[in-house]
């Protein structure tokens, strides 16, 4: 075990009631599908609310991507019935439509004006969020904006971080602490993050219409299906949710005035290419502007440092107000065989791999690593589950499963101060099914894609609209309690009634909105 977790364990275990009211909450996105399988294109659903204001039922980048937010709570099986909760809430306004759950789209259409765009109403701030998607459709194509995955929001309590300050006899504001402590888990996170790829990976193969007109190293499986034998995630590869432009974006996450500087930076930086596009064309907007990023958000990292955004406020404006108030892991698959698309010893796991991260030593990047953090991820999406794989860590080829196994067996002391936190036992269970995993490979998420899609000749369409079946049918025999749907009746009433008010709110222009909003 590195010295600087052995030595952060042995002050923390004797007090681990400091990590009891971690908090944590879940955003979970999928398609909405016809019976026949294919996206659908009628509007988000009006008894589901208003995608603009709703805090729990929205939108992603396509008005057919419902997102569905879970609360910040203390506990993991009260985030997840919540989210099985909404999925049944849900469920009851879809009519005969469906939700797709694999992170990889299927029966999407060929041109990308089939994939329709998210609407927000008339306000100004709904037509900013519409705009934005069509910058990202003209930027990068319509289609990789229908991937799915989940985020796994999670928040240490403020006794964790004054005893941990206080242990440290580190001086200075406790907020400042608290950044520093969240980079340091974000550096690890990312250096790490290749064994959550192999152990959380869903998506070995993809519908080939995802594929048509780009140039692929995949193979032909089935009738209309493409894929890599040992692939993990390719929702995470060059395939998936990337884009050329930003691998060459280099943000730093060495400390938090940085990490902003560079993704304002890269708001404010013209780029020839989408300067070619134009911000208007016969009049009519196509992107907020033609600069590297539209907004922060629009930089695909599998994690991001987080603060609550007030009304009117960018996320980087919130970061440097207030600091870092959580973490968002970004990297994890929707698992096809649970209806909610995660389950509680994946929870369980991605906890104990984020305290394991913030407690090790994180030495600061330098520019060398980002280029091999990029390196190891196109490894381990593409041959994660290879024999006798060897992956590149500090610029020599590593073994893998010896490598995953080193880092499993310090989690394991990590999970033991967690269970101890919260009196349970399920911490240190996650880590065990994750060592099967990496003893078993046949085990994984993705090798269970493949060996369930055989049952389905090898059609990636067929298994996704089974597995879609299935899951429907367990929502629609799940009753909602008499509180919980008055709850939730009465959120999507509250949010159309919000919408409105921005709606008749509004004073200026969207041209003068937007100039605003940009300056």
């Amino acid at each position: 075990m590195n010295a600087q977790l052995t030595q952060q364990l042995a002050w923390l275990s004797p007090q681990a009631s400091v990590l009891k009211n971690m908090r944590r909450g879940l955003e979970k996105e999928s398609l909405r599908m016809t019976p026949t399988g294919h996206l659908t294109q009628s509007r988000h659903p009006d008894g589901l609310g208003a995608a603009l204001t709703h805090p729990y039922i929205t939108t992603d980048y396509s008005e057919a991507l419902i997102e569905l937010i879970t609360p910040a709570t203390k506990s993991i099986d009260e985030t997840l019935t919540f989210l099985e909760d909404l999925h049944s809430y849900t469920y009851q306004h879809l009519g005969d439509e469906r939700l797709w759950l694999n992170s990889m789209p299927c029966m999407i259409g060929l041109e990308d004006e089939s994939i329709p765009l998210a609407y927000y109403g008339e306000s100004n701030i709904g037509k900013l969020k519409t705009l934005y998607r069509h910058g990202l459709g003209i930027r990068y194509g319509r289609k990789m904006q229908t991937i799915a995955g989940i985020h796994y929001n999670l928040s240490f309590p403020p006794e964790f971080w004054q005893a941990w300050q206080s242990a440290s006899q580190t001086s200075g504001e406790l907020q400042d602490f608290i950044n520093e402590q969240y980079f340091g888990l974000i550096r690890n996170f990312q250096r790490h993050s290749y064994l959550l790829l192999y152990l959380l990976g869903a998506s070995p193969a993809v519908c080939a219409c995802f594929l048509l007109g780009r140039d692929h190293n995949l193979a032909s499986l089935g009738t209309g299906t493409l894929y890599q034998p040992y692939a993990t995630s390719l929702r995470m590869s060059r395939l998936g949710y990337q884009n050329t432009v930003q691998r060459d974006l280099q943000v730093s996450y060495n400390h938090l005035p940085d990490y902003i500087s560079d993704l304002s930076h890269a708001i404010h930086t013209p780029y020839p290419p989408f300067a070619e596009l134009g911000v208007k064309k016969d009049g009519v907007y196509q992107q907020m502007n033609t600069n590297v990023l539209q907004i922060e958000n629009e930089y695909y990292g599998l994690i991001r440092p987080k603060q609550t955004i007030q009304r009117g406020e960018k996320p980087t404006q919130a970061l440097k107000s207030r600091g870092i108030e959580y973490i968002e892991m970004r990297c994890v698959d929707l698992n096809p065989f649970t209806p909610t698309g995660i389950d509680s010893p994946t929870a369980h796991f991605l906890e104990v791999f984020a305290l394991h991260s913030l407690l090790s030593d994180s030495p600061h990047f330098e520019a060398d690593e980002y280029a091999e953090l990029a390196i190891r991820q196109e490894q381990m999406v593409e041959q994660g589950r290879k024999p006798d794989l060897h992956i590149d860590i500090n610029a020599s080829a590593t073994d893998f499963k010896a490598s995953a196994l080193r880092l499993m067996a310090e989690m394991q002391q990590v999970a033991l101060v967690l269970d101890s936190a919260h009196d349970t036992t399920r911490y240190s269970a996650s880590i065990a099914a994750q060592i099967a995993k990496i003893e078993h490979p046949e085990q994984t998420y993705a090798a269970q894609v493949l060996v369930e899609m055989e049952k389905h000749q090898n059609n990636f369409f067929a298994f996704g609209h089974s597995i879609a079946e299935q899951h429907r049918d367990y929502f629609l025999s799940r009753p909602l309690s008499a509180e919980r749907q008055a709850f939730f009746n009465q959120e999507a009433q509250t949010s159309h009634a919000a919408q409105k008010a921005i709606e008749d709110s509004d004073t200026l222009s969207f041209d003068d909105f937007l100039a605003a909003y940009i300056a």
